[in-house]
């Protein structure tokens, strides 16, 4: 059945097939990562590695973090190892890592998504100007021939959107999971930004108490 229609549809339903296999592959690909990165998280072990580092105790939150597959845990291990350098760097540096881990392969769904449609109208004119071919031929016109040219202009067009239509929505969908990584990652860096620099601020006056 499926074939049958991909015959009909004519050449442009070669490239088409291509783009709902590579937009498929894409979107179960990046659901499975999100699938695991939601199991990866660990909220206790967050607040956890921020109150050893309120505490002072960057050791152990370094060894907290490390241990963890959560990236915001990786963000934060990144600034305590570099807390006496430039931790607010060394922390962006790691959220573009793991932003970038997050966002991978959507630019080809975003490209597949955006050339399924055109791929389609363009299948559309091309089985268009097959029926008025057909029609323009000397004597009378072949009915299978007219009906196979506004055959293929539809199950292009139908195609195209059909690959396009939820791709749009996955793609959307994803887009969002990694803007709200990027909030997240970004609250929490602020938030050991904030305990290194009290730390900094307590500790001539804890020095003087001792």
């Amino acid at each position: 059945m499926l074939m049958d229609y991909v015959q009909r549809g004519g050449p442009v339903m070669y490239p088409l097939v291509a783009c709902s296999i590579a937009a498929f592959t894409v979107v179960t690909e990046r659901l499975l990562f999100w699938i695991r990165m939601r199991r990866a998280e660990e909220p206790d072990k967050v607040a956890e590695c921020l109150q050893l580092a309120r505490e002072g105790r960057y050791q152990e939150a370094s060894e907290l973090a490390d241990a963890s597959s959560d990236p915001r845990l990786r963000v934060l291990a990144r600034g305590i190892a570099d807390r006496d350098v430039t931790p607010n760097l060394s922390m962006e540096r790691q959220a573009k890592e793991e932003l970038n881990r997050m966002s991978h392969y959507l630019a080809v769904l975003d490209t597949m998504i955006t050339v399924a449609p055109l791929l389609g109208i363009y299948g559309t004119l091309t089985g268009i100007i097959r029926a008025f071919d057909a029609l323009s031929a000397g004597g009378l016109p072949d009915p299978r021939l007219v009906g196979a040219g506004i055959a293929e202009a539809l199950i292009t067009t139908i195609a195209g959107l059909t690959i396009a239509i939820p791709g749009i929505l996955c793609y959307n969908h994803l887009v969002r999971r990694v803007e709200r990584a990027t909030q997240e990652l970004e609250q929490h860096a602020t938030a050991l930004e904030l305990v290194l620099e009290q730390r900094r601020r307590s500790e001539p006056t804890e020095l003087v108490l001792r």
